[in-house]
């Protein structure tokens, strides 16, 4: 089977409501459970070991009481984000195929994980991208060493977006989930309390049409030694010549204009990074 990594360490900030305490959005309670419970019945049914990562040691006690199996690590401090607990988590994993999940995910099924996990077969990450273009944000699926290998590059570029992560791994699989009979709903993220009451998910555009698949032949050593020609298309050419078109022109044709426009923020002209703003808020995306 594989490891399971469920991601807790956030601020939630756009769950809190004026004026009242913070809340933990994980120990939300949707219908009788609270939310990170529903994504641990979901994981442990997929996964021989859960690891659930946190920001800081008190957080896991209060997890504790209500989720005992599970393992538990504190987010690195050498990224930020959702990499900082993807890092930690990864180390305290022991099998190669890892699925990872936000806490904040409450209608995700095992149905909905499996065929991330299957994948990986012949890539290095898979992840669900909606059929407008859209991806979900830090559920994916990961072969454990190869990830943990660029991520230790990412760390030296100072890098911390999750999508950074899909840029820089070479092989990545996006699947449609209407192809494979997965509900838009299971993969929604709960960013704030509004998003509890209207659950429906409707994606008006559809640009994609099947899965989308991504294989790059480079290995790290690759990446290393600055081989232009092997590591073209990818976060680290961006990174080393400051030319994104390439990246930006290989996801673009294959329709994945979320990622498209992540690329050009990396540009250095304001321009270059507006046109990428402007592409994220026509796919609803109101901060980058």
């Amino acid at each position: 089977m594989a490891c399971g990594v469920i991601l807790s360490g956030g601020l939630s900030r756009r769950f809190q409501v004026r004026g009242e305490p913070w809340t933990d959005k994980a120990l939300y309670r949707v219908g009788n459970e609270p939310m990170i419970k529903l994504v641990y019945n979901a994981v442990s049914q997929v996964a021989d070991k859960v690891v659930i990562a946190v920001n800081n040691p008190d957080r896991a006690m209060s997890y504790k009481s209500i989720i005992l199996n599970a393992n538990y690590v504190i987010d690195d401090e050498r990224f930020k984000g959702p990499l900082a607990g993807i890092y930690s988590a990864l180390n305290g994993c022991d099998e190669e195929y890892v699925i990872i999940v936000p806490n904040d995910m409450p209608y995700i099924t095992p149905n909905t994980l499996k065929p991330l996990i299957d994948e990986l077969r012949n890539f290095d990450v898979t992840t669900y991208i909606y059929p407008n273009g859209h991806l979900e944000n830090a559920l994916m699926a990961v072969r454990r060493t190869v990830t943990l290998q660029f991520m230790n590059l990412l760390a030296n570029y100072g890098r911390s977006k999750i999508f950074d992560l899909i840029r820089g791994l070479p092989k990545a699989l996006f699947l449609n989930p209407l192809v494979h009979g997965v509900e838009l709903k299971s993969l929604m993220n709960v960013n704030t309390r509004d998003d509890l009451i209207n659950v429906n998910v409707d994606v008006h555009e559809q640009v994609i049409k099947g899965d989308v698949s991504i294989v790059r032949e480079y290995s790290i050593n690759d990446v290393l030694s600055k081989r232009l020609d092997r590591i073209m298309g990818s976060l680290w050419y961006t990174l080393i010549t400051g030319d994104p078109w390439p990246e930006f022109r290989l996801y673009t044709e294959a329709g994945l204009h979320f990622l498209a426009a992540h690329v050009l923020l990396d540009s250095v002209n304001e321009n270059v990074k507006q046109l990428g703003r402007r592409i994220l808020a026509s796919l609803g995306v109101d901060k980058a």
